[in-house]
């Protein structure tokens, strides 16, 4: 019996449709994948605007208005979106890289926001007789400090929820490209990481326990 004249072109035609399928599916998993993630910028997008636009609209009633910041019933949601989007900040990380460009976009503007509300709680604390502790945390995501960071950041959420009322926590990225961090490590003279800077005055450093952390809280 003769050998068929048609066999090697039909497993050429065989691999070339499998290459054809394979690739057809890397692009598909590569379309869908690149979908969720803008959904998800977009998502995070969203959110910080609305803070923003929310604590902006605040200070401006405040100091263009004349009206009292110590009427305004709003500050807990505010502080629970501004750890609603420390947490999406974090997952975003993990899922995308800490050195994404994307994502090191967010964090700035998230870094903005935390100043925003950070002074707006300052006022209130000066002009309200708000009770409110506020903890700066200076932290790393490089090596060596990512994994006393960490910790730390670990640490920080203890405390935080033994009195979630009374205790504001602000996280800053020392490595983060920005003017303002820069100048956040200038006004608090901070040189290392991770440092505690507590109601403004306390800075805490290396040993940070929680026991030396409690102490400059009321």
């Amino acid at each position: 019996m003769e050998p068929t004249q048609n066999r090697p072109f039909q497993n050429k035609k065989r691999y070339l449709w499998a290459f054809i399928i394979g690739t057809a599916i890397f692009a598909l998993v590569f379309i869908i994948s690149n979908s969720i993630a803008f959904l998800e910028f977009q998502k995070v997008s969203n959110i910080q605007d609305s803070l923003a636009y929310k604590i902006f609209e605040d200070k401006i009633y405040a100091s263009f208005f004349n009206q009292s910041i110590c009427t305004d019933n709003s500050l807990q949601n505010l502080s629970q979106d501004l750890g609603f989007q420390g947490q999406i900040i974090d997952d975003m990380e993990k899922k995308f890289g800490k050195n994404d460009p994307q994502v090191l976009d967010r964090k700035k503007f998230y870094t903005l926001v935390e100043l925003e509300h950070l002074e707006f709680i300052q006022a209130q604390i000066k002009n309200c007789n708000l009770s409110m502790n506020t903890i700066l945390f200076f932290y790393s995501n490089k090596d060596p400090d990512l994994e006393r960071s960490t910790e730390i950041g670990r640490l920080l959420n203890e405390v935080y929820l033994k009195e979630p009322d009374k205790i504001t926590i602000y996280s800053f990225d020392i490595n983060l490209d920005s003017d303002l961090i820069r100048s956040l490590l200038q006004k608090y003279n901070v040189t290392q990481s991770p440092t505690l800077i507590i109601n403004g005055n306390a800075t805490v450093t290396e040993p940070i326990r929680i026991e030396n952390v409690q102490k400059y809280l009321f």
